[in-house]
């Protein structure tokens, strides 16, 4: 009897198929969360293209600006924008003047005819990045050619100049004329020897080619030198460590002192 009560407990649940489509739904919490994250991840993309923009932007644009004048303490100018002008303060948009041409020229002579040797090669480097391209390979190309300075290094050449005049041509404001004098201390057959030479220069400038501008080439002036010319006034032929000219200059000088012999 025992047994057949046992059996009688022991029963099978057949699960029950439901008639018709099955659908899957799922939770709505994970459904707002979903929705929640791409709501962020959207906000994040929108923020990492905001912070791209600007940066490209800050990076691109001039930088801001603030002019004071000292003798004043006034602001002339205050982020790229006018705020008008003193007695000693102007602001206007930037074009290179004549000033600017005899800064330059003035200071290419310098360093041109004024020697120290401690400082010549970096005098000369900075001459040459004033020049034309063209002119700037040619000149320190016949410098090397023609030993100058290595005379003046065996020499112990030591000179100073003197700028007396500098103009510019009346009907060319691109033409520039100089004149000044040029005094050199040198050793010559074991003998101290100082000469004086008053020199007359001419010069041919054009707009700098490269951007920016003002630049360090050429002395933020916005000109480069396409030729010039130096002779002396005298007439009478100097040496090559005195009037230091390429070899188009020299016959230039040397015919013009022929034509003045003639007369």
């Amino acid at each position: 009897m025992m047994k057949e009560k046992k059996a009688d407990q022991i029963t099978t649940e057949t699960p029950v198929i439901p008639e018709g489509p099955l659908y899957l739904t799922r939770d709505p919490d994970d459904v707002v969360t979903i929705s929640s994250l791409f709501k962020a991840v959207w906000i994040l993309l929108i923020v990492l293209t905001l912070s791209i923009g600007i940066n490209v932007y800050l990076s691109l644009r001039k930088a801001d600006r603030i002019v004071v004048d000292k003798s004043s303490g006034r602001v002339i100018e205050l982020n790229n924008r006018d705020y008008g002008s003193t007695e000693t303060v102007s602001i206007s948009p930037d074009t290179p003047t004549a000033i600017d041409k005899k800064y330059l020229v003035g200071e290419f002579l310098t360093a041109l005819y004024e020697v120290e040797q401690s400082t010549r090669e970096s005098q000369v480097n900075k001459l040459l990045r004033m020049l034309d391209p063209d002119l700037s390979i040619a000149m320190a190309t016949r410098l090397k050619q023609n030993g100058v300075l290595a005379a003046e290094k065996a020499e112990s050449v030591n000179s100073s100049w003197k700028l007396q005049d500098l103009t510019v041509d009346e009907n060319d404001p691109y033409v520039l004329r100089a004149i000044g004098v040029r005094k050199i201390r040198r050793k010559a057959a074991g003998r101290d020897v100082e000469e004086s030479v008053q020199l007359k220069a001419k010069f041919l400038l054009k707009d700098s080619p490269s951007s920016p501008v003002r630049n360090d080439n050429n002395l933020r002036t916005g000109f480069t030198i396409l030729r010039f010319r130096v002779e002396p006034v005298s007439g009478k032929s100097v040496s090559p460590i005195t009037l230091i000219a390429d070899d188009a200059e020299q016959e230039v000088a040397a015919s013009t002192i022929n034509e003045t012999q003639d007369q």
